[in-house]
């Protein structure tokens, strides 16, 4: 499955490149001694992707730099969608992590220090992310006189799929991604869908919601495979968000 043509990358890649959707995200799910010291307003986007060609398939990643107290910051999000999760995401987050820097030296030859990145994994798989948000647990080996020779950091961990709907906080973009990321596996989905398309009554802007609905439907339909136009059509009936906007969307 290409990166073009994977639905769960898309609906990720055109969420989150939203710059308010990452705020908002952002603001409820970074740490708060961490999130007190950046500026949100100065969120970037970079252009750039990280992960290996072979494994788009199965993770997306998103970086942006942003203003902190102390200097640049870099915040990359790697969104795992495989059903299940991955033993070696941190070993892969180490790997994309030096690319950064790589990138970022080339970006600024005259800069004498390399900013800090903080790793951030979104998962909505099936199973409960139990794997440690450590690199140094991929080591065998607990020797403090050794250890000290080993690279660690932590990631920064948000399974969609374990929230209850009570813990996914945001704005109304942002939890509508967020509870199609938990529910896209479930087979109770269509259940779901109502409530969760009627949060689109919430945006501000009419534009705006009619593009966040058409890249929802257009996940779900290619993501699971269980519907056709007029389940979608059935779908839509139960989303008031008025009679001749939904016939025009139609």
């Amino acid at each position: 499955m290409s990166e073009i043509n994977n639905p769960h990358d898309s609906f990720f890649r055109e969420t989150f490149s939203r710059k308010e959707v990452a705020c908002d995200f952002l603001t409820n799910y970074l740490p708060e001694t961490i999130l007190k010291h950046i500026d949100l307003e100065t969120l970037t986007l970079s252009k750039d992707t990280f992960v290996d060609q072979e494994l788009r398939h199965h993770l997306s990643d998103l970086l942006y730099s942003v203003t902190h107290t102390q200097g640049d910051l870099y915040l990359y999000l790697l969104f795992e969608h495989k059903s299940s999760k991955d033993n070696w995401v941190a070993l892969q987050l180490l790997r994309y992590m030096l690319r950064i820097w790589e990138l970022h030296r080339k970006q600024h030859p005259k800069k004498k220090f390399l900013p800090i990145i903080l790793p951030l994994v979104l998962y909505h798989g099936r199973t409960t992310w139990q794997i440690p948000k450590n690199f140094g647990a991929l080591f065998d080996n607990n020797d403090k006189a050794l250890k000290q020779y080993s690279p660690n950091f932590q990631f920064i961990l948000h399974d969609f799929s374990h929230f209850s709907d009570e813990e996914i906080r945001g704005q109304a973009i942002a939890r509508v991604t967020m509870l199609a990321f938990k529910y896209i596996f479930d087979p109770h989905l269509t259940d779901k869908l109502p409530a969760i398309l009627n949060l689109l009554k919430q945006v501000n802007s009419q534009q705006t919601a009619l593009e966040i609905l058409e890249t929802l439907l257009r996940y779900v339909v290619t993501a699971t495979k269980r519907y056709d136009e007029e389940d979608v059509i059935e779908i839509l009936g139960h989303i008031s968000m008025g009679d001749d906007i939904m016939k025009t969307f139609i």
